[in-house]
């Protein structure tokens, strides 16, 4: 995933697992709030296609700097992506708190579709200002 890497633009590495007749790769990604989205996206659509295989379970997750809690450019043209691999959110709390603040930039994503029994929750884990 180095080749796909640019410091604060993207930032991403993965490991593949197989556990018995499953392969599951999981991704993680940081993308920083003054990244260029633009090579972002491009570069995780890479990303995504180099890994994409029917028979692979892709869970991506991390830092995307991207607010879930509103609607906004930069969530739907993510979304737009994600879809077109099967991943969807999973994430529905703020993963931040700052000030005033509470937006949701840390996120997951799977295939809902074959994975229907999942549970995610926070982590109160008294980090400065990330949650788990």
């Amino acid at each position: 995933m180095d080749r796909y890497s640019i410091e604060k633009d993207i930032e991403i590495c993965a490991v593949k697992l197989h556990i018995l007749s499953c392969i599951i790769v999981i991704i993680t990604v940081y993308r920083s709030p003054s990244g260029n989205i633009a090579y972002f996206l491009n570069n995780l659509e890479a990303a995504l296609n180099q890994i994409y295989s029917d028979t692979v379970d892709i869970i991506l997750c991390g830092d995307f700097n991207i607010n879930y809690l509103s609607d906004n450019q930069n969530k739907q043209a993510l979304n737009s992506l994600l879809t077109s691999y099967s991943l969807y959110s999973v994430i529905e709390f703020p993963t931040r708190i700052h000030n005033n603040s509470n937006p949701m930039i840390d996120n997951i994503f799977i295939n809902k579709l074959k994975n229907e029994n999942y549970l995610v929750y926070s982590l109160i884990n008294s980090l400065p200002d990330h949650d788990a």
